[in-house]
């Protein structure tokens, strides 16, 4: 029997108290999380006092720095992002954007958190920082403000995936951003797998189905193209190993090399499974005959661009987003012909050819402890990550703007000449963004109407149509609290990046087979079994 823990019991009894309480409907594909309750952000609000009265949220300008994890590809525009825009009017309130590079922003967070200065609102930080930072004194129990946040709390009861956000339910430290919505594939499915699908019509080559077929299909290419490396990559192999996982029938954690069992409801070493050491020697064999990447241990996001384009490499593991966004630069650079194409995963007869369904929110933000009257920051989180109109704000932007809604809420982009594809209309605007959105449009029965789109691209469409529906079910996730989070700590700083080092050394050839199960017992004794018991004490 599954173990339930006493924070797992707390959280239920929570939950279920939210649910009498506020919710309003649900169960339904497309029913509101809690339309009728989000606010109008006009006028004065109600909210609740600290002695059990009712206090009015003051409507005067305030101003909250909010610092965040700008990607290369998406750069903060203040004169086009929306969400600053509507926010201000709607609520007087201004965000102070301040984008740190995505590359030092790590960096940036753990400074500011060692220092004890941290801004209004922090974006995309880790989870399991957030609550033991929080549980200090460092960053805002929002569970303090949840009376007037009916939003958030019929989203808790609705969605038991939230409850990762939660110590218990009189602890809430980390905002949820970008949670995962089955109506909306892009949101639900992090890396898949894709080709070059012009060279193979080129080379009358069949898109591979299986890991024999893959392996003859990059035998041809280099064939073909001897100074390519047809499998190329700017993943580390735990991202890889985690997107083929369910190929080889295996629910993998990609943090930690764990595997979930269901049959005894616990994780375990995925490292002594023969399936996983299945993939382990076939990324081995391509490796040694030339057709994975030399370099992929190594490569930068700059450095897989420009083998992906230029023809160096022509299958490859990365985001959803990728298929559109390599074919549009390519097309750009001149060369019209090129297309890289959306596959499933190739997959063994007790594997299936899909790919995992997020359980969990992207990324996390948190709000400082210190910051000046809360209570109207969360009113705004409240409408924006957990509202129906926010979550369109979030994720499309503003309607007659950057989308439209069709019949059974369908939604298409409106396009312009600086943002004509489905990329860099995100881009403009600054929506579908980690830490600028919630709730996903697909929770109030939102989709997007890809195939009647006129002017979304060809690649765009194709990932959709070859994604939609092929996900399994991840592993579940854990909020680790404790003496489990003290593991979690020590696992991260002292064993992940050894343990990825160590695998790239048995892909490179660097060290014999012979040696994994040596190579299990050096990472046991120096703590992985230890760390792999504790975990399974937050299940």
């Amino acid at each position: 029997m599954k173990k339930v823990s006493k924070r797992t019991t707390v959280l239920a009894l929570f939950l279920t108290a939210s649910l009498a309480a506020s919710l309003t409907g649900c169960g339904e594909e497309g029913s509101s999380v809690n339309e009728s309750t989000a606010s109008s952000g006009s006028g004065a609000s109600q909210t609740t006092s600290s002695d059990g009265g009712s206090a009015e949220v003051s409507r005067d300008p305030i101003e909250y720095e909010l610092m965040f994890s700008e990607a290369a590809s998406q750069p903060y525009v203040e004169e086009t992002w929306l969400f600053p825009k509507v926010i201000e009017e709607k609520f007087n309130v201004t965000l102070k954007v301040t984008p740190i590079p995505s590359s030092s922003y790590n960096d940036k967070v753990n400074m500011a958190i060692a220092s004890q200065s941290i801004p209004d609102i922090m974006n995309s930080v880790d989870l399991n920082t957030l609550n033991d930072m929080g549980s200090k004194g460092m960053f805002l129990n929002m569970q303090d403000y949840i009376d007037q946040m009916p939003n958030a709390q019929a989203a808790f009861a609705q969605r038991s995936d939230l409850s990762i956000c939660r110590i218990s339910g009189s602890e809430w430290y980390a905002l949820p951003s970008k949670v995962p919505s089955a109506n909306l594939p892009k949101t639900s499915i992090d890396f898949i797998t894709m080709i070059r699908g012009d060279i193979l019509a080129e080379q009358n080559l069949e898109v591979p189905t299986t890991y024999d077929e893959l392996y003859d299909v990059l035998s041809a290419l280099k064939e073909a193209y001897p100074d390519s490396q047809p499998w190329v990559t700017r993943q580390k192999n735990n991202a890889m190993l985690w997107t083929l996982a369910p190929s080889v029938g295996l629910s993998m954690d990609i943090n930690d090399y764990t595997m979930w069992v269901e049959e005894t409801g616990e994780f375990k070493t995925i490292l002594d499974d023969e399936n996983f050491k299945y993939l382990i020697e076939f990324m081995r064999k391509c490796y040694e005959d030339g057709l994975l990447d030399q370099e992929y241990a190594i490569s930068d996001t700059t450095t897989w661009e420009d083998k992906i384009i230029s023809g160096k490499g022509f299958f490859a593991i990365d985001y959803f987003a990728r298929p559109e966004t390599m074919t549009n630069a390519a097309v750009s650079g001149g060369n019209t012909s090129y297309s890289l194409d959306p596959m499933l995963p190739p997959a063994t007869e007790n594997g299936e050819a899909k790919v995992y369904a997020k359980n969990v929110p992207v990324s996390y933000q948190g709000i400082s402890a210190k910051v000046e009257s809360p209570e109207r920051l969360m009113e705004v989180y409240d409408w924006w990550f957990f509202s129906e109109e926010g979550a369109m704000l979030g994720y499309f932007g503003e309607e007659g703007v950057s989308y439209t809604v069709g019949e059974d809420k369908k939604v298409s982009y409106i396009y312009s000449e600086d943002a004509n594809s489905v990329t860099s209309i995100a881009s403009k605007y600054g929506v579908d963004y980690y830490g600028f959105c919630g709730l996903m449009p697909g929770d109030f029965g939102y989709t997007i109407d890809f195939e009647n789109d006129p002017n979304m691209s060809e690649p765009a469409k194709a990932t959709y149509r070859v994604y939609q529906g092929q996900t399994v079910e991840s592993c579940p996730a854990i909020n680790y609290t404790g003496d489990a989070l003290d593991a979690r700590k020590d696992y991260t700083a002292n064993l992940q990046t050894a343990m990825i080092g160590e695998i790239d050394k048995f892909i490179m050839g660097q060290r014999p087979m012979s040696e994994w199960d040596a190579f299990i017992q050096e990472f046991n004794d120096q703590g992985y079994a230890a760390y792999i018991e504790a975990k399974n004490t937050m299940i």
